[in-house]
């Protein structure tokens, strides 16, 4: 009998996979149902830059404040505590590395650095798409900028805020502001707190009460962060409606309505904020007293993984209840009735908003890969990786941005068949 040798399993060319990588994406993104928002969004960022720079400002303002906090570890800190700087990492010629190169090399991808990567960015990406739903943008270090204008009344905003507090919250509009007020005063502490062990030495009782006490403060000044970070994605959200209806608008103006409209979703912030507070803040501020010790494992591994699995449950909810947020923000609506028009939403327009969660996950795993990808191989503390720190917050707030006025887009586009009792916010 004849046989017939097998033949050898070729795999394919890099090229064939990106030209095949390439089509399939262009396949979904021209026929998916959601296809005409994403390029309205698009349409939306390149007629308001605003839109993207004001969160590639805010992302490129936390970096350049963790390169500074490193600069100034390097100087304070003993030799050996030290974190690395180095100017460039050796190049290399071995045209058997060109991809991954070598370690001593200015870009190396070690074994398996791709796969380790995409498994790295799966939570962070879907924090973000979460994000478009509650709050895309770190206000820190620029939030203590905002406090303190915010407590000198800068343009009159405080005053704008205090009156829609009175007018939706009552006899509970005082307590809102002075809790609002008391975060604005622990943002700048909380700048304060990293220059406290050079001004001041710390030993003994006051070492421990700055290790007690100062995550109490960071808590209370991560509170007034979130809560103006929501107040930003807000105006965002309401200048991706001013292209949508062809409104034109003035900035100050824009942000006085969008300081009233925050109020309408502070309910909501808030149930987020509490949430947010007692599965990550408190168990992190309470292991650090002594009674809480013997509950609260403080074994790093645990704290990490109980902090993951939080985080994980939070997105997850933010994702169930997408609309609430935009919901309050379009329509004066109470929380029970938002969430009514949520559970409405979801009946009706699933399929498009299941497109919408799948486009948006796809584009920002693809940009947590990239860019864990790329700071692990510039590697840590070298100069080409602190310029790609510079540098991808700036395209993050590129994605970020296009996604959330598509997201306006969409809603816009399933929501506009409301009963006249319903309508719209009006300018």
């Amino acid at each position: 009998m004849f046989g017939t040798a097998a033949l050898p399993l070729t795999a394919p060319s890099p090229a064939w996979l990106l030209v095949g990588a390439a089509f399939g994406y262009a396949l979904v993104m021209c026929t998916n149902p959601v296809r005409a928002a994403f390029l309205d969004g698009w349409r939306a960022i390149r007629r308001y830059p605003m839109l993207w720079l004001t969160f590639g400002a805010f992302g490129c303002a936390y970096a350049l404040f963790q390169l500074l906090l490193r600069t100034y570890r390097y100087y304070v800190l003993p030799l050996d505590q030290r974190p690395v700087f180095v100017w460039f990492r050796a190049a290399w010629r071995d045209p058997q590395l060109w991809l991954t190169g070598s370690p001593e090399s200015l870009w190396f991808v070690p074994p398996q650095g791709l796969r380790d990567a995409a498994r790295d960015a799966i939570l962070p990406a879907a924090e973000s798409v979460a994000g478009i739903f509650n709050n895309f943008v770190t206000t820190f270090p620029l939030a203590s900028l905002a406090a303190v204008l915010l407590l000198l009344n800068w343009h009159g905003h405080a005053f704008v805020l205090l009156r829609a507090l009175r007018r939706r919250c009552g006899l509970w509009a005082w307590p809102a502001a002075a809790a609002i007020a008391l975060g604005a005063l622990a943002v700048i502490g909380k700048v304060l707190l990293y220059l406290m062990p050079a001004i001041i030495p710390l030993d003994g009782v006051a070492a421990l009460l700055y290790f007690q006490w100062a995550p109490v403060v960071v808590w209370i000044a991560f509170l007034f962060e979130y809560l103006l970070g929501v107040c930003i994605q807000i105006y965002l959200i309401l200048v991706a409606y001013c292209w949508v209806r062809g409104v034109s608008f003035e900035p100050a103006r824009l942000l006085d309505f969008a300081i009233r409209r925050f109020v309408f979703v502070l309910k909501w912030a808030a149930v987020v904020l509490l949430a947010s507070s007692l599965f990550i803040d408190l168990p992190l501020i309470l292991k650090n007293f002594g009674p809480f010790q013997g509950l609260l494992a403080a074994a790093e591994g645990t704290i990490n993984f109980r902090i993951q699995l939080a985080r994980s449950v939070l997105a997850g909810l933010l994702l169930i209840f997408s609309t609430m947020q935009i919901t309050l923000t379009f329509h004066n609506e109470s929380l029970p009735a938002a969430l009514r028009d949520h559970w409405r939403f979801l009946r009706r327009h699933a399929w498009r908003l299941a497109w919408f969660l799948i486009v948006a996950a796809f584009h920002f795993h693809l940009f947590v890969t990239l860019n864990l990808l790329c700071a692990r191989a510039l590697g840590d503390g070298t100069a080409p990786g602190i310029a790609w720190s510079l540098i991808a917050p700036w395209l993050h707030g590129i994605v970020g941005a296009w996604l959330l006025a598509s997201w306006v887009c969409v809603f816009r586009n399933c929501d506009h068949a409301r009963s006249p009792h319903e309508n719209w916010i009006k300018f």
